[in-house]
C-alpha cells in the first residue's frame, strides 16, 4: 500500500476500452486488468448541475501503481466527454492517497472548482477537482473504506502473480477467488 499523500492511481479516458486494454497488459504489462460496468449512480454532478454518467471500467496494476481505464459509455455531461474532446485518449486524472475531507479542504482553497461528484452504491464519495488548466489533468479524490482498500489488495495480489498473458481482463467477480 502506497503512503499518504503518494499518488496511487493514474487513469486514461480512451475511446477504444479494448484497445486499451491490450496495450496497457501487451506493450507495459499491467494487468491483469478487472473490468465492469458503472450504471448511472444517483446524485452526480457535473459542474454542480445534475448529470447521468455511465461508464466502463477497468483497474491493474503495474508494480505498486493502480492503473484505470475509463470509457464513457452514454452522452451525459462529464469531464470525461470534455477531455476526448478537447485532447483526445490520455492520462485524465490522478488520484492521491489522502483523507476524503483533507483532500477537498485543501484542493478547494486552492481555488479549484470540483467538476464531478457523485457517490458510490456501497456509499464511498468521490469527486474530481478541475486542475486541468494548470496542470492538463484532473486530481480525484475518493473515500478509501475498507471494502475499498480490500479490493485494491486483491488486485494488486492478483498482478504480483500474474504470468503477464493468462486472463488478463477480468470480471470483478474474480476478486472473490484471491480472497481465500
Amino acid at each position: 500500500m502506497q503512503p499518504e499523500g503518494s499518488v496511487i492511481e493514474l487513469c486514461h479516458v480512451v475511446e477504444d476500452f479494448d484497445a486499451a486494454v491490450d496495450h496497457w497488459t501487451r506493450d507495459l504489462g499491467a494487468g491483469p486488468f478487472f473490468v465492469f460496468d458503472v450504471p448511472v449512480l444517483p446524485g452526480q454532478l457535473y459542474y454542480g448541475e445534475p448529470t447521468e454518467v455511465a461508464l466502463k471500467v477497468g483497474f491493474g496494476f503495474s508494480g505498486g501503481q493502480l492503473i484505470e481505464l475509463l470509457a464513457q459509455t452514454n452522452d451525459g455531461k462529464s469531464p470525461f466527454i470534455d477531455f476526448l474532446a478537447d485532447r483526445g485518449p490520455g492520462l485524465h486524472h490522478v488520484m492521491p492517497r489522502t483523507d476524503f475531507e483533507t483532500g477537498h479542504a485543501r484542493l478547494s482553497r486552492a481555488g479549484f472548482p470540483v467538476a464531478y461528484s457523485g457517490q458510490m452504491p456501497s456509499g464511498e464519495r468521490f469527486c474530481l477537482f478541475d486542475t486541468y488548466a494548470a496542470n492538463g489533468y484532473y486530481i480525484e479524490l475518493m473515500e478509501m473504506s475498507d471494502a475499498i482498500q480490500g479490493s485494491l489488495a486483491l488486485m494488486e495480489k492478483a498482478h504480483a502473480k500474474w504470468d503477464g498473458v493468462t486472463d488478463p481482463v477480468r470480471g470483478m467477480d474474480r476478486l472473490a477467488e484471491l480472497a481465500g
